[in-house]
């Protein structure tokens, strides 16, 4: 398995353990990680800076869960915020969660706790060539 991505990730977790966890396998792929603590500031932060690559995006946060922040996203014109990926993190994934999921134009899910392998190569088909 290939072992370095060169991606801007852009992680939205309000669990510190699991930013920590998600920062440490990042770092040691080589990837560059901002974090943000809820989707009102990953909104922000994607809005300000446009230059993440992907959006790991927690569903169920305070202040603004990762659907919510998905869909003020998806709203924006501009071909950036159409295109970005983001991918959910979750802890289950029931049928209706699926369609939420999609429904807010997220492109994929992650199962957390996650499988660093598996997420490896969900990111590694976003990275910059």
């Amino acid at each position: 398995m290939e072992t370095e991505l060169n991606i801007n990730v852009l992680v939205v977790d309000d669990n510190n353990i699991n930013r920590l966890l998600i920062n440490k396998v990042l770092t040691r792929w080589g990837a560059r990680a901002d974090f943000a603590e809820n989707g009102l500031l990953a909104v922000e932060k994607i809005t300000n800076n446009q230059n993440y690559d992907v959006v790991l995006m927690d569903v169920y946060m305070p202040e603004m869960g990762g659907i919510e922040a998905t869909q003020l996203i998806r709203a924006m014109q501009e071909p950036y915020f159409q295109q970005l990926p983001i991918i959910a993190l979750t802890a289950s994934m029931l049928s209706s969660e699926r369609n939420q999921i999609e429904d807010a134009g997220m492109n994929d899910y992650i199962l957390k706790p996650f499988d660093p392998k598996n997420l490896f190569e969900k990111l590694s088909a976003y990275q910059k060539v």
